[in-house]
């Protein structure tokens, strides 16, 4: 029933040993997660056909380098669902797609977004979510952004992305 869809978003930071992705995999069914958005995968096109196979159902990847990058959308086995249409980043940054469930259509938009000040990134990932189905928009995933250092950061660099979109684009 889509009332109870169970979603989840992690940054794996990388999931190339076997024994993280079966952790995490094993987290996932454990805690019957309906649709998982997964961020920094290292997943290539060599690693699909395994990686689906350990996982027992249907994973969208996109794909970034063995090291760095990628993203992808876990769908539970058990859950019957049709994509209608999907946008597939080639860099491993952003998957967008339609997923028909139970009769109603939701558009999920997994994000790994450069972690360098880059707005246009945003902004022309957000004219590709006008062009997919307006009725219910989930957005997921590691934005890279930092809206306030006291509360939302600890180490690393000093800095932060001015996001010249209302918040509104983003909810």
């Amino acid at each position: 029933m889509v009332s109870d869809l169970t979603l989840i978003s992690f940054n794996a930071r990388g999931l190339r040993q076997s024994k993280k992705r079966r952790q995490l995999f094993a987290y996932i069914h454990r805690h019957n997660i309906d649709i998982s958005f997964i961020q920094e995968t290292h997943s290539c096109i060599a690693d699909m056909k395994y990686w689906m196979h350990e996982w027992g159902g249907t994973i969208i990847f996109s794909h970034g380098l063995t090291g760095s990058r990628g993203v992808f959308l876990l769908i539970k086995p058990s859950l019957t669902f049709e994509i209608i249409k999907k946008d597939i980043c080639p860099h491993g940054r952003f998957i967008l797609a339609d997923l028909k469930i139970s009769e109603r259509i939701f558009t999920l938009v997994g994000i790994y977004a450069p972690n360098v000040d880059d707005p246009n990134f945003f902004h022309s990932l957000s004219h590709r979510i006008t062009n997919f189905c307006d009725d219910t928009t989930i957005i997921a995933g590691d934005f890279n952004l930092v809206f306030n250092f006291e509360l939302d950061k600890k180490g690393g660099n000093l800095r932060t992305l001015i996001l010249k979109l209302g918040i509104n684009a983003w909810i």
